[in-house]
């Protein structure tokens, strides 16, 4: 008789939808939210946490390497904010993608309150958080490339702005405590209500300033972020070309000029540092050393900088992910919505997708990033090897 009532309810609920109206419970409300649950996530949500699934695990992986690898870079200004960022990817990546995941999968029967405010209020705190990195580094580098001689963020400061950037962004964040939590969903198959995380003013026409107020302040402070990072980025990079091309000339000057002091009079070709006495030939090789070093400098800092400057430009891609897929569903009917709903859940969730690519950028990009890699794995290979020695 159980399995009857069981086939009966799937066969309802395919031939309906959770829209028609059509299904009649033949057994209890509990028990049909908690099918029609996870045949509405296995009809609709498999894409997205599949997705999910996978951002998930390269994020705890990558961002892990990510922290012990910056450890042992210099400690500077930007390592020390670098490594803060790194740190709020990880969290994203270890609890608040496994979160979303549960909010997924118990759309009408989630479990507690207390989860889904937390859910919401850390998603919102790490985002936040880390599109703040972001924005300070930026004001960083431009500070430490275009400005060299004025001010400078110090060692002491940059932990202290780490500390209040936390602190910061968890006030900021607070408010969505408050707009989210355990409140009725509509199925609208047999006047089932069911319970899921959603917005808790949703629906609420005398609630909406206070929905929008919040909504439009994190989508303001977005765009001056993203202004920001854009301007300093820009200006950046202009420098950093203008001063390898001006260290570029000055190379080859400085290498012309030692040729023609080369003695015209003397009998076939000779090496440089045979027409040079000893001590201008030390000096000729000091010289063209430290232009190196000089150089060197300048591409690293050109790296480093590229290398933020398409972190920050993923970020930002995923929040505009975000905001498309909020403005795609205020803009299209509801039964087109049914058509695209397993595309927009995902899109919905851009704003993971940064979490999970930075560190494939950062070992992408910089060289040194993937030779500090190398070299733990050496370490620890090296390791095994002298434990297993010992061993025998």
């Amino acid at each position: 008789m159980e399995v009857n009532s069981t086939q009966s309810l799937f066969g309802d609920i395919r031939n309906s939808t959770i829209t028609t109206g059509l299904y009649q419970p033949n057994t209890t409300d509990s028990k049909n939210l908690v099918e029609l649950d996870l045949h509405n996530f296995l009809n609709n949500d498999i894409p997205v946490t599949s997705i999910l699934s996978v951002l998930s695990l390269l994020g705890v992986i990558g961002n892990l390497h990510a922290i012990v690898i910056f450890r042992r870079y210099p400690v500077s200004p930007v390592t020390i904010l670098i490594l803060w960022m790194v740190v709020v990817d990880f969290v994203t990546c270890f609890v608040c993608i496994p979160l979303e995941l549960v909010q997924i999968r118990f759309t009408f029967t989630y479990p507690s309150d207390e989860l889904c405010k937390f859910t919401r209020f850390f998603t919102h705190y790490t985002s936040l958080t880390a599109g703040t990195f972001l924005i300070i580094i930026s004001v960083e580098r431009r500070q430490k490339i275009c400005a060299p001689f004025q001010w400078q963020l110090s060692l002491e400061r940059a932990k202290i702005l780490g500390v209040f950037v936390f602190i910061l962004c968890a006030l900021i964040s607070f408010p969505s405590v408050f707009l989210y939590g355990l409140s009725e969903r509509s199925v609208n198959i047999g006047g089932l209500v069911g319970k899921g995380c959603i917005n808790v003013l949703k629906g609420k026409t005398e609630s909406m300033p206070k929905k929008y107020s919040y909504a439009i302040l994190v989508l303001v402070v977005s765009f001056i972020g993203f202004f920001i990072c854009a301007v300093a980025y820009i200006q950046i990079v202009n420098v950093i070309r203008k001063q390898l091309r001006a260290e570029k000339n000055r190379t080859t000057q400085f290498l012309d000029g030692m040729s023609n002091n080369e003695d015209p009079t003397s009998l076939g070709p000779r090496t440089r540092s045979e027409s040079l006495a000893p001590e201008a030939w030390d000096q000729f090789t000091s010289t063209i050393q430290g232009r190196k070093t000089l150089q060197k400098r300048y591409k690293d800092s050109k790296t480093l900088t590229i290398m933020l400057l398409i972190a920050t430009g993923v970020s930002y891609a995923g929040f505009i992910l975000h905001v498309s897929a909020v403005i795609l569903r205020t803009a299209i009917t509801k039964e087109a919505f049914e058509g695209i709903q397993s595309i927009h859940a995902v899109l919905i969730r851009g704003y993971y997708l940064h979490s999970t690519v930075h560190p494939i950028i950062y070992f992408i990009v910089d060289k040194r990033f993937r030779t500090e890699c190398k070299n733990v794995y050496r370490s620890i290979t090296m390791s095994f090897s002298v434990d297993h020695v010992d061993k025998e």
